[in-house]
């Protein structure tokens, strides 16, 4: 039997995702729960209650997106996805170093953020079980 799979999705980002980076119905029927906020002011404080499994992080906030991804990292352990506008290989080293797991560069797919995002899940999934 294949268990559904669910998963809370935390999307902070203020420019706004277009709708062929990202489809809050898509993410429904692939089974994310989606909770947006426009800027990560809120964030630390809502993670307690939003108790998302994974976040995605925006580049378009008002302060730089890498401080705030430390800053999160800092406060919980919930990986961390950065879409940005900075060229792969520049915006990869800078959000690695400010501890995400992954920068994709925009534009990106639908499906391969979806795949992305569930391949992060199941590795962090993994990581349990064997702990």
């Amino acid at each position: 039997m294949i268990e559904e799979f669910k998963c809370n999705l935390l999307i902070i980002d203020k420019s706004g995702l277009t709708p062929d980076e990202i489809s809050i119905s898509v993410l429904s029927e692939e089974g994310f729960a989606v909770a947006t906020l426009p800027d990560h002011s809120e964030a630390l404080s809502r993670l307690s209650k939003l108790k998302p499994d994974l976040i995605i992080l925006g580049e378009g906030l008002d302060e730089d997106s890498f401080k705030v991804c430390l800053q999160l990292r800092q406060a919980v352990n919930i990986p961390v996805l950065m879409l940005g506008t900075i060229p792969r290989s520049r915006g990869w080293v800078r959000a690695i170093n400010a501890g995400a797991d992954l920068y994709l560069a925009k534009p990106v797919s639908q499906a391969e953020l979806v795949a992305r995002m569930k391949a992060i899940l199941r590795r962090r999934q993994w990581a349990r079980a064997e702990a």
